[in-house]
């Protein structure tokens, strides 16, 4: 059955449902999400699939409704998650990029999409300090970590690709203990394990150093074992941290490893010179992971993987025997496909090239640059109160604490239960992480267009969140 609409008054009622919803959003006094539990939120909503349709009148209902009880991500109290921010430029490099649903495998088909993803690929290689290089968009920061197993193993054991991981030895790879746990199922999918994933002590700053990675590997071939990897984490998922990538590196030239730093997280700081030191040595690794959906606030999914072999991702990767859609002629060169592990990859690369063009070098620099400075700013509150308390030592954008509560109140228990409140107050969106030194509240900050007062609204919100809590405890008593 077929439902007449107008394509126009559609188009019309949905852009100024996304306009409402973007006004909206940058409101501290909307709340963030209009929390229901999966029962709750069932009942609300008309969850089926009717055999005839519901036509465009179903749709848009089903719209408003996404719209009503969805998590407003660029929201002020957004700081949750490694993701955030409305850009709005991006945004409009987004729909562009959904109306004309595109494939980046070949040229022919990608023509503008190509020639800016090469481009972009190009301007990040120019800040990782390489001469020359090469990479690729991927779905995700845990895919990109995948990719760079894969070229590592590739690389060190030579013929892989074709002869498979039973003709070799036992190999393993390093990270640290914080490193992130998409190495344990790059490890899973390459064939190597996850027991070949040996995670390295880490310093107090939650940084691995040189001389314990040293350590590792030299216990790792007593046991027989064939090292060919190392992890260096630029921005630590939990704390922030920076590993010595510089000293890792010395490391891993001795041995013979392939280095890959993985700055899914803090990669974009690169983009300051101010904070160019944390890279110390990047230079002279040999992959590094970006994703510019966290501190550029790219819609999701934006990731990069760059490799400093030009060569190499389209050796190890390729199969060749696609002819019916790879055919030689004057523009395959440019087909970016043989070099992806996908077939069908949607254009990632316009939502970037939209919000670079817009912010420019200088542009992302002072974001970036105001993150840290928001990092300082929530960290000196922390420190000059008596009721909250600093959790780590504050290495980049994320900011560990916790609020004290009473001696004779458990204080882990306490904060995770604070911070499941704020979320069902809708107020603030705050996550926790388990550290050595108990449960912290993990306050992270990748939306450049917060402020101080909306800082202290945060902490404002978690106080009085806090309070409340502790009266019902009164009353309990």
């Amino acid at each position: 059955m077929k439902h007449a609409y107008s394509e126009q008054t559609i188009l019309s009622e949905i852009f100024e449902l996304m306009n409402s919803w973007i006004s909206d959003s940058r409101r501290s006094d909307t709340p963030i999400v209009e929390h229901r539990s999966p029962k709750e939120l069932k009942q609300a909503l008309s969850l089926t699939l009717s055999p005839e349709g519901d036509g465009m009148e179903g749709v848009m209902q089903d719209l408003r409704n996404y719209l009503k009880f969805a998590v407003r991500t660029g929201h002020p109290g957004y700081v949750n998650q490694l993701f955030g921010g409305f850009n709005f430029p991006a945004f409009a490099g987004e729909l562009i990029t959904a109306l004309t649903n595109t494939s980046m495998y070949t040229y022919e088909v990608a023509p503008v999409a190509t020639l800016m993803e090469i481009e972009l690929i190009s301007k990040m290689l120019s800040y990782t300090g390489w001469e020359n290089g090469n990479g690729g968009f991927m779905t995700g920061g845990s895919n990109t970590n995948l990719v760079a197993m894969l070229l590592a193993r590739n690389s060190v054991f030579k013929g892989v690709k074709h002869t498979g991981i039973n003709a070799h030895p036992r190999m393993v790879i390093f990270a640290s203990e914080r490193s992130h746990f998409s190495l344990l199922k790059a490890a899973n999918t390459t064939g190597i394990g996850q027991e070949g994933v040996i995670k390295v002590p880490l310093d107090s700053r939650g940084r691995m150093r040189g001389d314990a990675f040293a350590t590792a590997v030299e216990t790792a071939m007593a046991s027989g074992y064939s090292p060919f990897m190392v992890t260096s984490t630029a921005g630590t998922t939990e704390t922030g941290s920076f590993d010595a990538i510089d000293e890792i590196d010395a490391v891993a030239k001795q041995y013979g490893l392939w280095h890959h730093v993985d700055g899914s997280w803090g990669g974009s700081l690169l983009l300051s010179d101010k904070y160019r030191d944390l890279f110390s040595g990047l230079e002279k690794a040999d992959s590094f992971s970006w994703n510019p959906h966290k501190m550029m606030n790219i819609p999701l999914i934006c990731s990069v993987l760059l490799v400093k072999d030009p060569n190499i991702m389209r050796e190890e990767i390729q199969s060749y025997d696609a002819d019916y859609i790879y055919h030689e002629n004057e523009n395959s060169a440019y087909d970016l496909g043989p070099a992806s592990l996908q077939c069908g990859r949607r254009v990632d690369s316009l939502k970037l090239w939209t919000a670079w063009k817009y912010f420019g070098d200088v542009g992302y620099a002072k974001r970036v640059e105001w993150l840290m400075h928001l990092a300082d700013y929530c960290t000196e509150i922390i420190d000059a109160a008596d009721d909250l308390e600093l959790m780590f030592t504050t290495e980049s954008v994320n900011v560990n604490f916790r609020y004290k509560a009473p001696k004779h109140i458990d204080i882990d228990s306490f904060n995770e239960k604070l911070r499941y409140a704020l979320v069902r107050k809708g107020e603030i969106m705050v996550n926790y992480c388990r550290l050595d030194s108990g449960l912290s509240i993990r306050l992270v900050l990748l939306n450049a267009d917060l402020t101080e007062a909306d800082m202290d609204r945060f902490f404002q919100s978690i106080r009085s969140a806090a309070a409340g809590m502790l009266a019902e405890a009164v009353k309990a008593d």
